[in-house]
């Protein structure tokens, strides 16, 4: 929506003629004069915060209106912020809990498996377990929703010589490989490289590319199942305008046997033939730069071993 649309809106809240307002967050500043209630899906989402001037938290400001209007808010959430589950707690709030899934699914079965014994198998991704299970499904026409939170091919690449790490040289984090594009990339700035041959420090030609993204994910799952029909979705398969729309079409409508991708299908997404879901080097989350990582890495896990068995 331009600035021109936006600006229509907002006028035509401001006069009275608007009684339902939806948005993102920046619609927690519609001109509403009378406010009743007001409503945050998915209120533990990071993504509620405005990092840039002026920066505010959706769900707070949604409160504070909440009080000058005498209104009603709702926060909805299957993996509640630790603050809004407090809140419950200390009587600050109301805990409102929906105890079945719609349509009477059942929760999915979840099973951990330790990677440091996978990985004396042949094959260090998809565990001797999940490989099993994707058999399984694939012999069912059943879907499988595998999910890294991690784009590319390789995270990072090092010298076996030096142990020298190639990094980004605007934001000195390390260059992730992407196969499609044969070029290494920034994900915080988006500066790109051409595949050096040497190592930049010691000029060695030992340089080894390490880890794994969803890139590799797919490529490794082609080889496993090769008569499987695979899809990858992230912000690198759909950057073109509609691909994303005909990816999730194609899932809903069965076509795709296999999902690969990154917190885009994690969350929000219903797919009835989903009967398992595979979370790939869960416990990576945990390095997040971030004081909260080991919550959103729950947050994250729960929604998406959500989209089985739905």
């Amino acid at each position: 929506m331009c600035s021109a649309d936006l600006y229509e809106e907002w006028k035509r809240i401001r006069e009275g003629q608007v009684n339902l307002v939806m948005g993102t967050r920046s619609a927690i500043f519609a001109p509403l004069s009378d406010i009743g209630l007001i409503v945050i899906d998915e209120e533990q989402e990071y993504t509620y915060k405005q990092e840039q001037q002026p920066r505010y938290h959706a769900r707070e400001v949604a409160r504070k209106r909440a009080r000058r209007n005498s209104a009603v808010i709702l926060l909805g959430s299957a993996t509640p912020a630790v603050e809004t589950f407090y809140g419950t707690e200390s009587g600050k709030s109301i805990r409102l809990d929906i105890s079945n899934r719609v349509g009477d699914a059942v929760l999915p079965l979840v099973s951990i498996e330790d990677m440091r014994k996978a990985k004396k198998s042949k094959n260090s991704i998809i565990s001797p377990l999940l490989e099993e299970k994707i058999k399984s499904i694939l012999v069912r026409k059943e879907q499988c929703i595998l999910f890294l939170n991690r784009r590319g091919f390789s995270p990072f690449t090092i010298c076996r010589n030096c142990g020298h790490t190639l990094t980004c040289p605007n934001c000195s984090v390390a260059l992730n490989y992407h196969k499609d594009q044969n070029r290494y990339i920034c994900h915080y700035c988006g500066t790109n490289i051409h595949i050096p041959t040497t190592c930049p420090a010691c000029h060695s030609k030992y340089i080894q590319q390490s880890g794994y993204g969803t890139q590799r994910v797919e490529e490794e799952v082609s080889k496993l199942f090769p008569g499987s029909r695979i899809a990858r979705l992230d912000m690198d398969s759909s950057s073109n305008k509609g691909i994303q729309m005909k990816i999730l079409q194609d899932m809903k409508n069965g076509v795709i046997d296999i999902l690969i991708g990154t917190q885009m299908v994690a969350k929000g997404l219903d797919f009835a033939g989903v009967s398992l879901v595979g979370i790939l080097d869960a416990d990576s989350m945990l390095s997040i730069p971030d004081f909260r990582s080991g919550e959103r890495s729950f947050q994250l896990i729960v929604q998406a071993a959500g989209r089985a068995g739905r």
